[in-house]
């Protein structure tokens, strides 16, 4: 019949290219920041509970409640989902800001839970 050469999948990107974005140095040394502490953020909180500390968020106590440890590990993934989804949309500056307040926000939660943990 017709072409192919008006066919939808000729003229749209390949799905993986419309997910792609650049990454600036800054943002990779950031996402390496948060990532680190995302690992210790979970160990420290484990090491805690494991202790007897109770978990000063309530929501991660809800996932606590609803998943056991693993509810740490779920609500720190579904965080970065998050964080990638938004980083993903902004444009370089705001993205940067993002990242840059949720890397502080994460080694400031670490830094608390070590000295918690150094307080035994």
């Amino acid at each position: 019949m017709g072409s192919d050469s008006g066919s939808p999948a000729e003229s749209s990107p390949d799905a993986l290219e419309r997910f792609e974005r650049e990454l600036p140095e800054s943002h990779a040394v950031l996402w390496t920041v948060i990532i680190v502490a995302a690992a210790f953020d979970v160990v420290t909180t484990l090491a805690g509970l494991s202790v007897g500390f109770e978990e000063g968020n309530q929501v991660a106590r809800a996932f606590l409640a609803t998943y056991g440890e693993a509810g740490i590990g779920l609500l720190k993934f579904a965080a970065l989902v998050v964080l990638v989804v938004t980083w993903h949309y902004l444009p370089d500056r705001p993205a940067e800001l993002v990242l840059t307040g949720f890397a502080v926000i994460s080694v400031l939660t670490v830094a608390l839970n070590a000295l918690t943990l150094l307080s035994l």
